[in-house]
């Protein structure tokens, strides 16, 4: 692919449009210009990613791909900063009167299952559409950690459209032997970081075996490199959160291991006779159910207390992905949302959908009885993690989508909402989701609005923290006591590398990709 090329700038639109006006607007606007040397932002509110309240309006100058000044522009200021602006070159310049930055949002949990139906481009820009600038990938069409490593440096050269990649290719796939002994883990984990790998993803046995897990973790340690672990039921005992934690994860993935924590009247997670863990249905079915089986007090008691302990030794940063499994706790809610229809390829939808060749499309019979369970899960899941987070442990933001009816994009504002829904605040959500997520991919000069530090924003026309669906890209309706409704999209540019993509521009190609397909086109 080329470069991307610097394109002539199109206008800042500043009234609510409906999709097919926006659609109208955009025909002839380019998806994505620069990277620019300077870009100016001016009269934005800011949302610093820091936890601090928002602030502005202030002017944003960037230098190649550098936020180079945050500047008041009060009445007092103003003057001052006109003169300085005046002085500079600036070679693109966006009016963010009445809006809101925040920084590029990080998903620290993707998986692109691209294929020659699913282009990765669509993928991307449905991660870009919804200001997603950083993710932590586990696979990208394959998991050929050399393949997944020629993307990323496509990515940084900005020869695709693609968020920033931090590749953790998964442990334990292929037939090579030294994935389930120790010294070939050292082994492996050295080569892949000479190709430049960032992690190691790990789900269930060889990588949960005690010795292998200690080597690979001892290793990553050595070289810098983190490790995200899916604590599968095949490797749940002894290999729980706790120890895992404390053997040098720098993530656990989803749910699995902090309730197995916390037994107390037995070991094992107590499973009916016949269950069989090849069983897709079996396995996600009971894996909700062990959260019923918790000591809820040593849960938010010894259990918290060790994890602290190991995020305050190794880094540990708790990476929960809610959403992934909300189709568990309400299925038909998920089959059903208003997005499907314009946004997910027929193919997706298809792999969602009961079939024993998908992973995770096990909703065979799924009952009143088995979501009432997952929505006690929930209960518990939620509590435990907002107790984490408000006794100081570190919380960031994965959705895990392409999965179980969730979007790519979509799925990550959900995880937005039900980190809200669990007590989380608006602004720890965008915590979470920024300068959280930063310390999961080690990049310390990402996630926060900062001189110095690296220029990825989400420039907004409503307030996430008032409403964090404003972040969605099919946008959001008001009604108003006359009953007549307004409908918005917000997310306008997500800004990553010096590039300004225009945000709603990739989302209708996104459509136009979804209308071709369903027509055969």
């Amino acid at each position: 692919m080329t470069r991307l090329r610097l394109l002539a700038a199109f206008p800042l639109l500043l009234v609510c449009l409906t999709i097919s006006d926006y659609a109208r607007a955009q025909a002839a606007a380019p998806e994505h210009s620069g990277p620019y040397s300077t870009l100016l932002i001016r009269n934005v509110t800011v949302i610093d990613g820091s936890g601090a309240p928002a602030f502005g309006p202030v002017n944003i100058l960037v230098k190649n791909d550098r936020i180079d000044q945050i500047t008041p522009v009060d009445a007092i200021s103003r003057q001052r900063d006109n003169q300085n602006s005046a002085a500079a070159k600036i070679d693109r310049e966006i009016d963010g009167t009445g809006m809101y930055v925040v920084p590029g949002l990080i998903d620290c949990h993707i998986h692109v299952n691209a294929n020659k139906d699913v282009p990765a481009e669509y993928i991307y820009k449905l991660l870009l559409g919804h200001g997603v600038t950083t993710i932590r990938v586990f696979n990208i069409g394959n998991d050929d950690p050399a393949g997944m490593m020629a993307e990323k440096r496509r990515s940084d050269a900005n020869q695709i459209v693609a968020p920033r990649i931090y590749v953790y290719p998964f442990w334990g796939r292929g037939k090579d032997p030294r994935f389930s002994s120790p010294a070939g883990a050292r082994e492996i984990v050295r080569e892949w970081h000479a190709l430049g790998v960032d992690g190691i993803k790990i789900i269930g046995k060889p990588g949960l075996w005690p010795d292998v897990f200690k080597a690979i973790a001892d290793e990553a340690r050595t070289n810098n490199m983190g490790v995200a672990v899916h604590i599968a039921q095949d490797g749940v005992y002894p290999m729980n959160a706790v120890r895992v934690a404390a053997d040098g994860a720098s993530t656990i993935e989803h749910h699995y291991g902090y309730p197995e924590s916390s037994f107390t009247t037995h070991t094992i997670q107590e499973l009916p006779p016949a269950y069989n863990y090849s069983s897709e249905p079996d396995r996600f079915l009971e894996t909700g159910r062990a959260w019923l089986q918790a000591d809820v007090e040593r849960l938010h008691g010894e259990v918290i207390d060790s994890l602290l302990d190991s995020m305050h030794k190794n880094g540990f940063i708790m990476d929960p992905t809610f959403d992934i499994y909300e189709a568990n706790r309400d299925l038909e809610r998920a089959e059903n949302l208003p997005w499907h229809n314009d946004y997910t390829l027929p193919v997706v939808m298809d792999s969602f959908r009961p079939n024993p060749a998908h992973h995770a499309s096990y909703f065979y019979e799924w009952t009143s009885n088995k979501e009432a369970d997952w929505a006690q899960a929930y209960r518990r899941w939620m509590e435990f993690v907002n107790d984490y987070k408000n006794r100081g442990g570190i919380v960031s933001v994965g959705s895990d989508t392409g999965f179980l009816f969730e979007l790519w994009g979509f799925g990550t504002i959900r995880e937005l909402e039900l980190l809200e829904e669990a007590g989380f605040s608006p602004l720890e959500t965008i915590h979470s989701a920024t300068e959280n997520g930063a310390k999961v991919v080690r990049n310390a000069q990402l996630g926060v609005l900062r001189p110095g530090y690296l220029a990825d924003m989400v420039v907004l026309s409503e307030n996430p923290l008032a409403d964090m669906k404003v972040f969605y890209g099919n946008g959001v309706t008001r009604v108003s006591t006359d009953r007549k409704a307004q409908h918005e999209q917000c997310v306008k540019y997500t800004i990553k590398a010096g590039v300004v993509f225009d945000s709603q521009a990739l989302l209708n190609d996104v459509r136009d990709m979804v209308a071709k397909a369903k027509s055969g086109r």
